[in-house]
């Protein structure tokens, strides 16, 4: 035991600080596909996330420490939490252990924990990378039952009083569930490696990412996130369009002025909820559709462009605040939020409503006058106040085209609202989290520095 720790301690001390900005392509889950399949699968995969997990409500990482006295039991505290921690759609390449296994990830800005699939997998999802078998890694070592990281994870036991290794459980929405032993290894992001990473080496999960993903990056705020244990002071991601063949890109360490150069853009300071500690949380106290000025809350400001339109919002931060999550492609607005929008826009647009769309899974259709593609009718910009900074989007960060019908990429949530990936394409995000502060900068992914 007193070996084990000292190893980890110098693992530990080897940790070094990201020595330069690291920089990673981000593939789509489903790049193979095109049009409506790649649409549909990816609508079906956000509508699978909101739900309920167990709360996070103090540490991050799925969160709340448990006692060492008790065994590691789960934590008494449980409550709702509005995105299910295990979709994804982009995907980073990474390595593990000594010699490296190469394996590709979904990355989350939604959940903390970093955790892949290992050998020996008693019940596992199918994944197409071959399964990391942890006891060919030299540099592989466990995290003692009763060490304060074990603790950051709201469900843990020990395994026997001769085995001190950390067990975990990650629950996500219904049946979704990883079980493993909480570990510590070697990390190639990039051409860099990283000593002392901590990460979840599962052997039984259902529910989790797609089986293009061995595992989940997380990029949320918790100490057992990617970032956190970086010391990743500023990272930033450009998306293309679904359908663009082009890569998406990732930059860790990216420079504080990345975006200075970029006229259109709004900073929006992040909030802190006791309630969502880990998430990347934005005050929402606006949303304004088409020309008419908005009617505002609270003291947020009309959009600079908005001539016609309306504004809701309003009620504590927790019943109006929004969750930036990149593995969510389609976004989510609390109800009475998205009754207004879908209100406003079928006001604006004057077409007819259609029924839902079965086939990509999406409620709110427009019919399309005939012989007219999307591209050819006026659709008005929708803007998001947060706390008086507003962010518009446009017509191809709205809708997409299902034959004579446009759907909304946004669905309805009972809980808080969350701003998917299909609403960020083409745009440079900066996440300063020395500052508190995420930038929406609208600039081509080919110009991101």
């Amino acid at each position: 035991m007193e070996l084990l720790l000292v190893l980890l301690l110098l693992l530990f001390l080897a940790l070094p600080v990201l020595p330069a900005p690291v920089r990673l392509e981000l593939a789509r889950v489903d790049a193979n596909l095109t049009g409506h399949d790649l649409i549909r699968r990816a609508v079906q995969r956000s509508l699978d996330r909101p739900g309920v997990v167990v709360a996070r409500p103090s540490g991050g990482g799925g969160s709340g420490a448990a006692t060492a006295a008790d065994g590691g039991r789960r934590s008494a505290a449980a409550a709702e939490a509005p995105v299910v921690a295990g979709g994804g759609e982009y995907l980073v390449k990474l390595g593990i252990g000594t010699p490296q296994h190469f394996f590709s990830a979904a990355i989350d800005t939604a959940t903390d924990l970093v955790w892949m699939q290992c050998q020996p997998c008693v019940s596992c999802y199918r994944q197409l990378d071959p399964v990391f078998n942890p006891r060919l890694s030299s540099s592989y070592a466990v995290v003692p039952c009763r060490s304060d990281t074990c603790g950051q994870l709201d469900e843990h036991r020990c395994r026997s009083e001769d085995d001190d290794a950390c067990q975990y459980t990650y629950r996500y929405s219904g049946n979704g569930v990883t079980r493993g032993t909480l570990a510590i290894d070697k990390l190639a992001v990039g051409s860099d490696v990283f000593h002392g990473v901590i990460f979840g080496c599962s052997n039984s999960s259902a529910g989790g990412p797609p089986a293009q993903a061995s595992g989940l990056v997380g990029l949320g705020r918790g100490p057992l996130s990617l970032v956190s244990q970086l010391s990743v002071r500023r990272f930033m991601y450009c998306l293309p369009p679904p359908m663009s063949r082009v890569p998406g890109k990732l930059v860790l360490g990216a420079a504080v002025d990345a975006v200075q150069n970029v006229s259109d853009r709004v900073t929006i300071t992040m909030s802190s909820s006791t309630r969502y500690p880990s998430y990347y949380y934005l005050n929402l106290d606006g949303l304004a559709v088409g020309d008419q000025t908005p009617r505002t809350v609270r003291t947020a400001a009309p959009p600079p462009t908005a001539r016609r339109g309306a504004a809701t919002g309003g009620g504590s931060a927790n019943a109006y605040g929004m969750i930036v999550d990149i593995a969510s492609t389609i976004s989510f607005l609390e109800a009475s939020l998205y009754d207004e929008l879908a209100d406003d826009l079928e006001e604006e647009l004057r077409l007819p409503r259609a029924t839902p769309s079965r086939r990509l899974g999406l409620d709110l259709c427009f019919i399309l006058p005939e012989g007219v593609g999307m591209d050819r009718v006026y659709v008005p910009t929708v803007s998001l106040s947060f706390d008086g900074r507003w962010l518009e989007l446009e017509r191809d960060q709205l809708f997409v085209e299902d034959g004579r019908t446009m759907c909304l990429m946004v669905g309805k949530t009972s809980g808080v609202s969350i701003l998917g990936n299909f609403q960020q394409q083409n745009m440079q995000v900066l996440y300063n989290l020395r500052r508190g502060k995420i930038t929406f900068a609208k600039a081509s992914c080919e110009s991101m520095p």
